[in-house]
């Protein structure tokens, strides 16, 4: 067989022989692009669905944080929209009390405020206290409020004090100052405050939540 012919066979076998160890190759990095393609596209499903996952849990709370929110937000503002009703009430009835204060009736019914104050105080010698206005009236009853205070069984000395910045009523003291009866009707809107804001929210809101 010539040289030429030989080499030539010889190189034929060589191209044939690279040419199907390409072919291998190129086969098995195609199998192995496609095994990572696939294992990457599996990595990203996975991914996606634990990032969606996350999403909604946090969304639900979220949701349910600003709901809650919202819930107590509301709550409070209810709770002072009643709070400015019972203060409105409150503020009507001072006004009452007020137009009370300067009628004819009122008049009549200080000297018996006057009187159950001293028993109450149940001292031999009172000391009455009250707006301007009303410690006149009491001046022109003081033998009347003697009287009764000490009854046919004592006898009982009234006095007058300073007069002090309230609406009506009056506050009735030992000569000493160490016992004193409040019979204001400031004195007994204080001793009254909490029981008048529930019966005050039962009539306003009785049935609501």
């Amino acid at each position: 067989m010539p040289a030429e012919k030989g080499a030539q066979l010889i190189a034929e076998d060589i191209l044939k022989e690279a040419k199907e160890k390409s072919t291998e190759i190129i086969r098995a990095a195609k199998r192995e692009a496609k095994t990572l393609l696939d294992a990457a596209s599996f990595g990203a499903k996975e991914e996606e669905e634990r990032v969606v996952k996350e999403a909604r849990i946090q969304g639900k709370q979220i949701y349910g944080q600003v709901l809650a929110e919202g819930r107590m937000k509301a709550k409070r503002e209810m709770l002072q929209k009643r709070e400015a009703l019972i203060n409105e009430v409150l503020k009507e009835v001072e006004d009452k009390l007020r137009a009370h204060a300067s009628s004819k009736k009122y008049e009549k019914d200080l000297v018996g405020i006057a009187v159950a104050a001293g028993k109450k105080l149940g001292s031999d010698s009172v000391v009455i206290r009250a707006n301007r206005r009303d410690l006149k009236l009491l001046a022109g009853t003081k033998d009347q409020i003697e009287r009764e205070l000490g009854g046919d069984k004592k006898s009982v000395t009234i006095s007058f004090g300073e007069p002090i910045q309230v609406i009506g009523g009056v506050r009735v003291g030992t000569p000493d100052g160490k016992v004193e009866i409040d019979e204001t009707f400031e004195g007994r809107m204080r001793r009254e405050f909490e029981t008048l804001r529930v019966k005050i929210a039962k009539v306003l809101f009785e049935g609501f939540k």
